[in-house]
């Protein structure tokens, strides 16, 4: 089942016809957006099956970012902030905390301690992931071979290669494709619900 998904992405010869055939209408993100939800969804893949543990800066600026709506200056503080205690040797919970107490000092110790547990936030992007895609979505097939099973844009082009027979740069460019439509479509979820949130909170 899970190659008969991957193998799909065969059939697909253009950026726009993947995003047609696999998605619903999904906004453009920035750069800068694009790096933080990679963040958040590193998060994800070290609690469903990464074998990297949630220590990295990179963690912690995902769970940082992930409840809260930043410009894209204050999102450029905060990773800033974030790799240079990492430089330090701060890492985990301290590492989130003492970011978090440099980037909102008015927040309490206790309400920090309230958004440290990172399997919330990654079951939090499991629920948006599993609501964008269908089971044999080759996206979320690729979100699951990147982010949790930690392979290589460059492994799962050559597996793609090797179930269908296209050639190893068409595999790439299609993996390259899925990444970037599953950054976009997350980030858009995850505002899209911080905006309902708001506006029951305005009501």
């Amino acid at each position: 089942m899970k190659s008969e998904a991957l193998a799909q992405l065969a059939q697909v010869m253009r950026k726009s016809d993947l995003k047609k055939r696999y998605l619903k209408p999904v906004k453009l993100i920035t750069p800068l957006q694009s790096a933080w939800v990679r963040c958040i969804l590193d998060v994800w893949g070290s609690k469903y099956g990464g074998n990297e543990g949630p220590a990295g800066a990179s963690s912690v600026i995902g769970r940082l970012m992930i409840r809260q709506s930043w410009n894209d200056r204050e999102s450029e503080r905060i990773m800033e902030v974030v790799n240079n205690l990492h430089k330090q040797g701060y890492t985990g919970n301290e590492l989130f905390l003492k970011a978090q107490q440099l980037i909102n000092p008015q927040n309490s110790i206790s309400n920090l301690l309230d958004r440290a547990n990172e399997q919330e936030d990654a079951d939090y992007v499991e629920a948006i992931i599993c609501r964008l895609f269908e089971p044999a979505n080759p996206i979320r097939h690729v979100a699951i071979k990147y982010y949790c099973d930690r392979k290589c844009s460059q492994d799962i082009a050559m597996e793609l290669s090797k179930l269908t027979g296209i050639d190893a740069q068409s595999a790439w460019r299609r993996i390259k494709w899925c990444r970037e439509l599953l950054e976009a479509s997350v980030f858009n979820a995850i505002m899209e619900e911080r905006e309902a949130i708001r506006m029951n909170f305005a009501a």
